[in-house]
């Protein structure tokens, strides 16, 4: 009974790769070493846990999220926060952690909903690991009869570098905030 809101999901996306000329430089995946032109890699192994702790309705209390990314560069920690969920009138959610930063709409989802496995060139280059260690509040009314239940915004504090860096570099944070739109229907028209 205590598994049973549980979920644990993952995929590998192994990779070849083959250059005009050995040692070529590569913008994802690092460089080819000197005396290559041809690679095998694993592009990305995920293992990622869920866990949601029910609340009295049929919304959740709280959300913990684990996930790791295992290639033959390492193990990194993709995501790990908490979201605790306000139960009253389940409208607003508090995030914290290190978790995807609340910008545009290719950041944020999923490479299964994606049209390709992915991101474009400018979210790679303005968000480079799409992570970052945050604070972050959300309004999204959870229940669907809710006449703003076709909004989300979020509004969050990070600490800037992402995962590229170790640390905190400087005591300034980025304000980062989202107003989303979900798809609906007015007037039978989709």
């Amino acid at each position: 009974k205590r598994l049973e809101n549980l979920r644990i999901t993952g995929y590998i996306q192994p990779q070849f790769q083959v250059a005009q000329a050995k040692g070529a430089a590569s913008f994802e995946g690092g460089n080819f070493s000197t005396y290559s032109n041809s690679r095998f890699m694993l592009r990305r192994a995920r293992v990622k846990f869920d866990y949601y702790l029910p609340g009295k309705s049929k919304f959740p209390r709280a959300l913990f999220t684990l996930q790791l990314d295992a290639t033959e560069r390492g193990v990194v920690t993709r995501d790990v926060f908490l979201k605790l969920f306000e139960s009253s009138k389940n409208l607003f959610s508090v995030t914290a952690g290190l978790f995807a930063r609340p910008f545009g709409y290719e950041v944020n989802l999923s490479s299964s909903y994606r049209e390709t496995p992915e991101r474009g060139r400018m979210s790679q280059i303005l968000m480079p690991s799409e992570r970052d260690l945050g604070f972050m509040g959300s309004f999204e009314p959870l229940s669907s009869k809710h006449p703003l239940s076709h909004f989300k915004f979020d509004l969050g504090l990070f600490n800037g570098q992402g995962l590229s860096g170790t640390t905190d570099f400087d005591s300034r944070k980025d304000l980062i905030s989202r107003l989303f739109i979900k798809p609906y229907k007015v007037n039978k028209i989709e």
